[in-house]
């Protein structure tokens, strides 16, 4: 510790000595001084400056489709005083707003836009001393034609489940259910679906609702990129009735005899309306065997518009047939 207290020292003393000397301070005050002059000079000459500019294109119907992707942004060099430069940033400049309503009229044709019209667009947004240099792409130039098209179903891919003791009263829905896919007529003519990217939503337990994107199809085009996948969840409860098992189409002078007699039904209702269903609202019973067989199923039915579902145990129960 006392070592290193004893190099710090040194040190302090070494650069107070060389501060003192007269001829470090000079140096300091002409490259100061040099710096001013420089800036100044800077910002008064005529220097050149390249910067980048978005442009959007509207006017484009669904069905046009380009030989080429289009340019979504162009690179330009001005020329101007540094000081007004300066004042020019990237973010300030709004994009360029190009329709193309009047060059697309055919089904297919040549788009071709000259680099004075991009020039013109970039000036008007620059002070009127700026020369505008160059511009690249200096040119807008693509094929186009019209594609054919078709309504295909969208389908939801991936896991959506709602948390536990909760279920769907709306399952999970795409919204818009179809869209519009443009490409050649042949290879539409064997699509029929577009596909989400696989979704994995879990413990849903109220409203659903997000965008999910769509899987692009290679050489096809789709009048949307994302659609909104939609759910509605509710909770529920268990309802558990123990039932006798009554028997259906036993001939005259015959007795059904079931072991057991009874069965346990469980149904699942929202929570609501747990006081609501009872066993009138269920039926339960085993029918008269047709052919010989060990055992007999019990039907179950129900006409509650609260019961989500039931299920019956046992489902099966074995029989013997008296004579009266």
């Amino acid at each position: 510790m006392n070592r290193l207290k004893a190099i710090l020292l040194r040190s302090w003393i070494k650069i107070k000595a060389f501060a003192k000397n007269r001829s470090f301070f000079t140096f300091c005050l002409f490259l100061i001084f040099a710096a001013i002059l420089w800036y100044g000079h800077a910002l008064n000459t005529v220097r050149e400056r390249t910067m980048s500019i978005n442009i959007q294109y509207i006017g484009i119907s669904d069905n046009i489709a380009f030989s080429e992707p289009l340019p979504e942004v162009f690179r330009f060099t001005v020329r101007d005083q540094g000081k007004r430069l300066q004042k020019y940033h990237e973010s300030d400049f709004a994009p360029i707003e190009m329709d193309l309503t009047q060059q697309l009229t055919g089904k297919e044709g040549h788009l071709h836009i000259a680099a004075d019209q991009l020039r013109s667009k970039i000036a008007d947004q620059l002070q009127g001393t700026a020369k505008i240099q160059n511009i690249r792409p200096d040119v807008i130039a693509a094929d186009y034609y019209t594609q054919a098209s078709k309504q295909v179903e969208v389908v939801i891919e991936g896991n959506i489940q709602t948390a536990a003791q909760y279920y769907f009263t709306q399952p999970p829905a795409a919204y818009p259910d179809k869209i519009t896919i443009y490409g050649k007529k042949q290879q539409l003519d064997s699509i029929k679906t577009v596909r989400t990217e696989a979704l994995n939503i879990q413990d849903i337990r109220d409203s659903l609702s997000i965008e999910a994107q769509l899987i692009p199809v290679e050489g096809c085009r789709l009048s949307t990129q994302t659609i909104t996948v939609k759910a509605q969840s509710r909770q529920f409860t268990e309802k558990k009735l123990t039932m006798d098992i009554p028997t259906k189409g036993v001939p005259a002078g015959e007795r059904l005899k079931l072991f057991p007699s009874t069965a346990e039904v469980t149904v699942h209702i929202p929570i609501e309306y747990f006081n609501e269903v009872n066993q009138s609202d269920i039926t339960i019973y085993c029918n008269y065997p047709l052919k010989q067989q060990r055992t007999l199923p019990v039907e179950l039915k129900y006409k509650s518009e609260h019961i989500i579902k039931a299920r019956v145990m046992p489902q099966e129960v074995e029989y013997i047939i008296e004579k009266q």
